[in-house]
């Protein structure tokens, strides 16, 4: 059974519908155009763009999946909320995707920064598979916001963790048990919530997202399941340990993504909010940021800065107003800009000195000029200065929580935003302003890689002086919310002036401070965990590894490959990415059928 529709409306588990308010179209789009949107949706654009970087030359993959990733932004702007893609492959109904006023401008973001990643690969001269591989993590990611039931998001939610696994393991060297201590993690966190959603049908007999989540034990199961993919503390050891890990183009398009589909998931699982999800949130801003601020590698820094912005989100979801809910999406949208567009910059950086510690830079805002005015939008746009898309973001969110958040919260998310500036003024003066401390010869920059920083850029100076654009886009209500109104530039500007000042204080003592993971040394039980489980993957892939070879070797020589220079048993990496786009077109001429 097969079926494509165009209704309205999502509710929430309480019974009434969460705050979700979605625009009408621009575009009144005749019915057959509707039925071509909802019968292809996005993610297979991805799933294709994926087996053509594979097969095709280097220069034409890429360029093909730059044009089919960024499909995604008319796709979402134009699909008619409502519109659902319905089928019964297992004899029961799963709705494949489902388009409404909170997964649409997720979406769209998503389809924006997929392509941008994808030209960033190009010009930081990332391999064919790491493409691949990356077009398949981020095609699922887009899979699981457009999900109508929660079977079809967790069957995306492990693909998005067994791709991000095998990105970070393409990279090798010791990208290697980083990788496998990642799928430790999203192992863990994958079976909580697949208890969840097994105890969630078995409460309300339905998958629909539509219909909420149960109340009790499926929900706490849930929200610590996903908690795992949003880096609650405690739990967030994954994010700094394997971002800086693999080639700058496979932390470029994680930072994007798995955090981001996990704030999504967590609005649909607690639409009318709960406290200890709040307090999460800002416990996650106050101790990343100052993580952060220890960080003396540029990468492993932003790691840190990914959890406590992801800290705001979370706490705006947790008040369970619907200005909390625009919050939350506006601040996910334009945190996947500039953190992709500092994590480029972090990228460029390396591509071009050969390190990324701020020990060994220096110098850089002469000798890369371009480079270090992307820093500073984004840098601005993630510190909340007027002018830049965080400011409006963050102030939406502060707003929220000071209308009806306890106090102490709204205290925890404006110094967290202190230290945000704290550590970018030192992220900034340590890499560009000082001289350097040693010789950097630095490599040619390629126009490719000029061209994709600036077209970064622009979303985040555009939607902070045209907040419009951004707010009109957004599911739930601003109440109101001036960003530019005379009080929130008066915070802005002491939020800023307290963050500078207190850089030019800790400038000595931070100066001193080891390269070592910090967090390594603060949570022993957490990197003993995360690595004797890698250590048992690792040991458990070889020993299957060995039990598939002999069972090749039994089956004779036509299923052996013998191609001269290559290991027999083919790489897995490749495997995974055939099999999962098997799947895909197997699904879609399901749905065709």
């Amino acid at each position: 059974m097969t079926g494509v529709s165009v209704a309205g409306g999502i509710g929430g588990a309480s019974g009434h519908p969460p705050a979700v308010v979605d625009l009408p179209l621009v575009v009144d789009l005749p019915p057959i155009a509707v039925q071509f949107l909802a019968t292809v949706p996005p993610w297979t654009a991805f799933l294709l763009a994926a087996v053509v970087a594979l097969v095709a030359s280097r220069r034409v993959g890429y360029a093909v999946a730059v044009a089919l990733t960024a499909l995604t932004i008319p796709w979402a702007l134009l699909a008619p909320s409502g519109t659902a893609l319905v089928v019964a492959p297992l004899g029961f109904e799963q709705t494949l995707l489902r388009v409404d006023g909170l997964a649409r401008p997720v979406a769209a973001v998503f389809g924006f920064v997929a392509a941008v990643g994808v030209a960033y690969a190009y010009a930081t001269g990332a391999g064919r598979r790491t493409n691949a591989v990356a077009l398949a993590y981020m095609g699922v990611s887009v899979a699981a916001v457009l999900a109508g039931d929660w079977l079809t998001l967790l069957v995306a939610w492990e693909l998005m963790a067994v791709t991000a696994t095998v990105l970070v393991w393409l990279h090798g060297g010791d990208a290697v048990r980083p990788a496998f201590r990642y799928a430790v993690y999203h192992l863990v966190g994958g079976v909580f919530l697949v208890a969840a959603v097994v105890l969630h049908y078995d409460a309300t007999g339905s998958f629909a997202v539509a219909d909420g989540f149960a109340d009790g034990l499926p929900t706490a199961l849930a929200v610590l399941g996903v908690g795992v993919n949003l880096g609650f503390v405690g739990l967030h050891y994954w994010v700094p340990d394997a971002y800086p890990r693999p080639h700058v183009a496979a932390s470029v398009v994680l930072a994007g993504f798995t955090t981001k589909v996990a704030v999504y998931a967590l609005a649909r699982l607690v639409p009318d909010g709960h406290a200890l999800v709040a307090w999460m949130g800002g416990a996650m801003v106050l101790y990343a940021v100052w993580m952060a601020v220890l960080q003396t590698d540029v990468r492993r820094l932003l790691s840190y800065h990914i959890v406590s912005q992801v800290g705001y989100m979370v706490a705006a979801v947790g008040i369970g107003t619907a200005v909390g809910t625009a919050g939350a999406v506006a601040h996910l949208s334009t945190h996947v800009l500039y953190k992709g567009l500092l994590f480029m910059v972090a990228g460029a950086l390396l591509y071009r000195t050969g390190t990324e510690s701020l020990k060994r830079l220096g110098g850089l805002g002469r000798r890369m000029p371009l480079t270090f005015a992307a820093f500073l939008v984004a840098a601005l746009a993630i510190s909340g200065v007027p002018g830049f898309s965080g400011f409006v973001s963050k102030g939406l969110v502060v707003k929220a929580v000071d209308t009806a958040g306890p106090d102490l919260l709204w205290w925890a998310l404006v110094l967290g935003g202190v230290g945000t500036v704290l550590s970018f003024a030192k992220v900034g003066y340590y890499a560009f302003v000082r001289a350097a401390p040693e010789r950097l010869d630095l490599r040619p920059a390629p126009r490719t890689l000029t061209a994709v920083l600036v077209a970064t850029a622009v979303p985040s100076v555009l939607f902070g002086v045209a907040p419009g654009l951004l707010y009109g886009a957004l599911p739930g209500d601003t109440g109101g919310f001036a960003p530019y109104a005379t009080s929130e530039l008066a915070k802005a500007a002491a939020v800023t002036l307290a963050g500078v000042v207190g850089f030019a204080l800790l400038r000595g003592p931070l100066s001193r401070v080891p390269s070592v993971d910090v967090d390594r040394v603060l949570h022993p039980a957490a990197f003993r965990l995360a690595n004797d489980g890698a250590r048992w993957v690792i040991g458990a892939g070889r020993r299957a590894e060995t039990a598939v070879a002999a069972a090749l070797s039994l089956a004779g020589e036509a299923v052996r490959d013998d191609e001269p220079g290559r290991p027999r048993g083919g790489d897995l990496g490749t495997t995974l990415l055939v099999v999962a786009a098997g799947l895909g077109v197997a699904l879609l001429l399901v749905q065709l059928g």
